[in-house]
């Protein structure tokens, strides 16, 4: 059961973090320069950065969750 619900949720888990990290780069990387052809960048608000910070903290103690939810259904019993 317990590698059930780590695999339930580890797969969301990737893909969020997946589809996040795919924003990211068209916010952050790839739209700036093309802006920067028109001479105008939006420049990064705290917000932007307070939502990375608890998304990311957020990602990380699920995978971490999930990582002990697998290992523990995987793990030998005597």
């Amino acid at each position: 059961m317990a590698a059930v619900a780590g695999a339930a949720l580890l797969i969301p888990t990737m893909f969020f973090s997946y589809r996040v990290g795919w924003g990211i780069y068209f916010e952050y990387v790839l739209f700036p320069k093309e802006k920067a052809e028109e001479h105008y960048i939006v420049p990064s608000r705290w917000q932007d950065f307070a939502f990375q910070a608890i998304f990311w903290t957020a990602v990380l103690i699920l995978l971490f969750i999930c990582f002990r939810l697998i290992r523990f259904a995987l793990k030998s019993r005597n």
